[in-house]
């Protein structure tokens, strides 16, 4: 995830808080999903967000999932603990997913790892890729998220940026108790015109009421996320 790389970005970021903050307090809420969540800022220029349809209808759990919720939790790396994060993530496949433009949605099983003793409270989930996913072009894909094993499904605001932009778009706030797991499905697929694409899908685990000038108040969270491939060939 190249962390700490992201992590310098967004000190630059802070520095210039007047151009990348300007609108903390009157950014989107950060509850879209139907989940308790306080607002999250607005982004900079450099910030693109691809806005998902209605939320679909409710669909069976996901059959790896019983497996997958056995898998354990990651340690905190020393980049993890330099960057003050607290929250480790796991995902399945390892490997990513690959799309098709107009074809099957494809999902991933994320579990939210607590590595302290304390409940962390109101922790939001923004997704993220880079702004070259798809060659500076819109990238075309609709993201939504559920509870697992069989929640509702909500639509997820996909932010494009270069820069660690963990508050744009997150939404979804729950506790996550002592030593606690939450896991959570992501949904993706392609439109029909969908250019080819490949990068990192990044998923910033964040208090949904963090300063965003607050450096120490930023690094509570985690930071994980999969490979993502926009393939058109079949």
């Amino acid at each position: 995830m190249h962390a700490d790389r992201r992590w310098a970005r967004s000190a630059v970021a802070a520095a210039g808080a007047v151009i990348v903050f300007t609108t903390a307090c009157e950014g989107p809420s950060a509850s879209a999903d139907g989940d308790k969540g306080n607002p999250s800022p607005g982004a900079s220029a450099q910030v693109t967000r691809t806005h998902s349809p209605p939320a679909a209808t409710k669909s069976s759990p996901n059959p790896g999932f019983a497996a997958f919720q056995g898998k354990p939790c990651p340690k905190l790396t020393a980049v993890d603990k330099s960057n003050g994060y607290q929250i480790t993530t796991v995902a399945s496949p390892r490997e990513g997913i690959t799309v098709h433009p107009g074809g099957e949605p494809q999902t991933v099983l994320v579990k939210l790892c607590n590595t302290t003793g304390k409940e962390l409270r109101d922790i939001a989930l923004s997704a993220q890729v880079e702004w070259n996913y798809a060659g500076e072009r819109p990238p075309k894909l609709t993201v939504e998220r559920r509870e697992a094993p069989d929640g509702d499904w909500h639509p997820v605001e996909l932010v494009m940026a270069n820069d660690y932009q963990p508050l744009t778009g997150a939404s979804g706030a729950r506790d996550l108790p002592p030593h606690g797991t939450r896991t959570v499905e992501y949904r993706i697929s392609a439109a029909e015109d969908a250019p080819a694409g490949q990068g990192g899908f990044d998923i910033h685990a964040v208090r949904a009421d963090a300063d965003p000038l607050d450096m120490e108040d930023m690094r509570g969270g985690g930071s994980g996320g999969f490979p993502l491939t926009t393939d058109p060939r079949e």
